[in-house]
């Protein structure tokens, strides 16, 4: 399993991806309980995401990773394709941007090059911020470029949390002029911000308001309450 997902046997990101999935499928569950079904086709629906959920359980994560073994064997089509009958269904409740291979690694590099830059530039006062902004990049990135999709809580989590980060930091320099250096760090990172959220298509309109930020970050928390990506086009007005 750890082969397939790119990352060391037991290494931290082989736990973090199993955590994502796990999370994914309880996210799924609960978006199940809240479409029109039938009770009983709701609950068999639940079954096979539950039974899917199985594969990444202690048990299963403890025997080999085989097609007939307690793992491999719940992700066999009996389980997995009445939950992709689900889609369109789920899609009504919360979608996401799908990007293709050349839009990601995009994201990847704007990630890289802002990590960089804030590894470089240290505060005078408040730098647990800046490493706070760190930390939440590396997050973005690990989970685009590992898990392989964006649109789903785990990543947008982070990326809220980098935005968190930026309001934080902007609010405790409210006059910039006597710190050059904060000034410098909401410059590079409100643009990548902006940048990120224009790429994704996550508000239609990126502009240079001055309010954009406080848009985005309320936006990216409905998207993870489950407004879905029409209610979030015109957020903010």
């Amino acid at each position: 399993m750890a082969e397939q997902f790119g990352v060391e046997p037991w290494s931290k990101e082989f736990y973090q991806i199993i955590f994502c999935i796990i999370e994914r499928a309880d996210y799924l569950i609960a978006l199940i309980d809240e479409i029109e079904l039938d009770e009983d086709i709701r609950n068999e629906a639940k079954t096979h995401v539950n039974q899917a959920k199985l594969a990444f359980s202690k048990a299963s994560l403890s025997n080999r990773w085989t097609k007939d073994g307690p793992g491999l064997s719940r992700l066999k089509r009996e389980n997995i394709q009445p939950i992709k009958m689900l889609s369109p269904q789920v899609r009504q409740k919360i979608s996401f941007p799908k990007l293709n291979g050349e839009e990601l690694s995009e994201l990847v590099a704007m990630l890289d090059e802002l990590e960089g830059w804030l590894q470089e530039h240290q505060l005078k006062e408040q730098d647990f911020i800046r490493q706070a902004l760190i930390d939440g990049t590396r997050q973005v990135r690990f989970r685009l470029e590992r898990v392989g999709w964006l649109g789903w809580g785990y990543t947008v989590e982070s990326l809220r949390d980098v935005i968190g980060a930026y309001l934080a930091l902007e609010r405790g320099f409210p006059d910039l002029t006597t710190a050059p250096d904060a000034e410098a760090v909401l410059k590079k990172t409100g643009a990548f911000i902006k940048k990120f959220y224009e790429k994704t298509a996550l508000i239609k309109d990126v502009s240079d308001t001055a309010d954009f930020l406080l848009r985005a970050y309320g936006a990216t928390t409905l998207l993870l309450k489950g407004a879905g990506i029409a209610g979030l086009l015109t957020f903010g007005g």
